[in-house]
């Protein structure tokens, strides 16, 4: 999201129960990737014998933290932000942190970042949906002078009255197109999760076969659901996600990169599209609705082929053994995208040895340093072709998405490790667990740090907490 003051970002978290669905999906079991990790022992001495002496405990520390600051981040149904507005939507509802006024409103991807620990209710998720499920416009979409908001569209963030915001850096007066034209191409996604997640939790298809309001009328919430699914542009070959270069129609490609322009096919949307079409197959195969179930089955193997196809850069081996990374668009801001690498990994959407080869590129890049500190992730490496900074940036460099360091993919990160270096992945969560603890007083955990220029920014942020928590404890 750009946060310019504004704009809060998010991912995403996968509890044990879907986790178990998706490698029936992918054709792969439990006890195969258990086998997996046992046969990827590391070999880095002094990371393995901190990790043997503090993993259970920095575990239970940041499931600890993650529960406080999501606690901190919830807007009761009638409550109150500190000098800001109040809830009138009729439902609870989490900011993206404990510090409330500092993006005061309901931002979609952060909130799904809160989901797959059993953090949040059934209930609550259902009221979270109904909120944004009443904001989805109908089949003309809606204009504000050349802004465009595509027919059943999500948006952004929502306001604690119930009001639509598309665009970053905006509220409802929606902005001038500084963060693209068309709203970003996260949001629809995010909502599917939140629809899945309470299916996960209750069991029941109930939910999504009710009728729920909308801005064009009262409609099963299934279809509202496919209807967000088919709002953010693909390619029909591939299955991507499109980001046009066509002034006036540009877009953001997800929320925590808002400040960044990327064109062509964009990776992390279309992760996130893949994981869409795998909960919309799981939902309606719950509803016993085959033909449905088997479109969304289709288009989720024609995204993990052209994922592979489109992203996939191969690097030099290292003693012997694969090594690649993933690249963040096709077009502009074709570069190595860690975050992006990392939650590919940990979705399991890649084929074994490419997995494995994309992991050790990963783990190279922490032992040469500078990608890492204190346990948080810049979203490009420090140097290389593909690393640096973004091309097209609205953040200057070494700050923000633009070379910060934030904790919301370290779960990933370390998720991912841990398939070629255990000792690796438990420094990764050391080295953040001790930021925390050492800054917890100061307002850590911080939605982004730099410690070069002593900046560390929007304390009590939840993705820098829950998030790490869940990827850990599930990826």
């Amino acid at each position: 999201m750009t946060r310019t003051h504004l704009t809060a970002r998010r991912l995403l978290t996968r509890g044990n129960t879907r986790f178990m669905d998706r490698r029936l999906f992918l054709k792969r079991t439990a006890s195969a990737m258990g086998l997996l990790w046992l046969t990827r022992i590391a070999t880095m001495v002094e990371a393995r014998d901190r990790a043997s002496e503090s993993t259970p405990g920095d575990l239970d520390f940041l499931r600890d933290i993650a529960g406080e600051v999501i606690r901190s981040s919830q807007v009761p149904a009638g409550g109150r932000i500190p000098n800001g507005p109040g809830n009138t939507t009729g439902h609870s509802l989490r900011l993206p942190g404990g510090t409330q006024n500092y993006y005061p409103a309901f931002w979609i991807r952060d909130a799904a970042m809160m989901l797959g620990g059993d953090f949040i209710s059934a209930d609550e998720i259902e009221g979270w949906v109904k909120v944004i499920a009443a904001t989805q416009p109908g089949r003309e979409g809606l204009r504000f002078g050349e802004l465009q908001v595509p027919p059943f569209s999500i948006p952004d963030h929502i306001t604690l009255a119930g009001e639509a915001c598309w665009y970053p850096g905006a509220y409802t007066e929606q902005g001038q197109g500084a963060f693209g034209f068309l709203p970003p191409a996260d949001d629809a996604f995010y909502l599917i999760q939140m629809v899945w997640e309470q299916w996960r939790l209750t069991r029941r298809t109930s939910f999504f076969k009710s009728p729920i309001k909308t801005a064009w009328g009262e409609h099963r919430l299934s279809e509202v659901c496919v209807n967000a699914f088919d709002s953010v542009m693909a390619d029909p070959r591939t299955g991507l996600v499109v980001c046009e270069s066509t002034e006036g129609r540009t877009r953001v490609d997800w929320g925590f990169c808002d400040t960044i322009r990327k064109t062509g096919f964009c990776l992390m949307p279309s992760l996130l599209r893949w994981r869409a079409a795998c909960d919309l197959a799981a939902l309606f195969a719950a509803h016993r609705r085959q033909n449905e179930a088997k479109r969304f089955r289709a288009e989720a193997r024609k995204i993990r082929a052209s994922v592979l196809k489109e992203f996939y850069h191969p690097l030099p081996a290292s003693s012997g053994r694969k090594t690649a990374l993933m690249l963040s668009a096709t077009g502009l801001g074709r570069k190595e995208d860690v975050w992006a690498s990392a939650y590919a990994v940990w979705l399991r959407i890649l084929p074994r040895d490419v997995e494995l080869a994309v992991a050790r590129r990963l783990l190279f890049l922490y032992e040469t340093g500078g990608t890492v500190v204190e346990g948080q992730v810049r979203h490009l490496p420090p140097e290389g072709e593909f690393g640096g900074f973004w091309e097209q940036a609205a953040c200057e460099p070494g700050t923000y998405q633009n070379g910060g360091f934030w904790a919301t993919p370290t779960g990933w990160l370390a998720a991912s490790l841990r398939k070629v270096s255990r000792a690796a992945a438990a420094s990764v969560l050391a080295d953040y667990a001790l930021h925390l603890r050492r800054y917890r007083t100061e307002g850590a955990p911080w939605e982004w740090i730099q410690p070069a220029r002593n900046l560390r920014v929007n304390p009590q942020y939840a993705a820098s907490a829950g998030l790490v928590y869940l990827a850990v404890s599930r990826g």
